[in-house]
C-alpha cells in the first residue's frame, strides 16, 4: 500500500495521458463529443499537480 501511495501522482499523469491521447483518437475517427475525456485530463492533471503538494 506505500508503494502505490507513493507512486500515486505517476498513477494520475499516465491516466491523464491516457485520457488526452483517447479524446484525440475518439476526435479523429469522427467522435462528436470528445470534451469529456479532455476535462478528464485536465482534472486527471491537476489531481497529480495537487496531490504533489504536501
Amino acid at each position: 500500500m506505500q508503494a502505490f501511495l507513493e507512486n500515486l501522482t505517476a498513477l494520475f499523469l499516465a491516466l491523464a495521458f491516457g485520457a488526452a491521447l483517447f479524446g484525440a483518437l475518439a476526435r479523429l475517427v469522427g467522435g462528436r463529443r470528445t470534451w469529456p475525456f479532455f476535462v478528464l485530463a485536465l482534472f486527471l492533471l491537476l489531481l497529480a499537480l495537487l496531490s504533489r503538494v504536501e
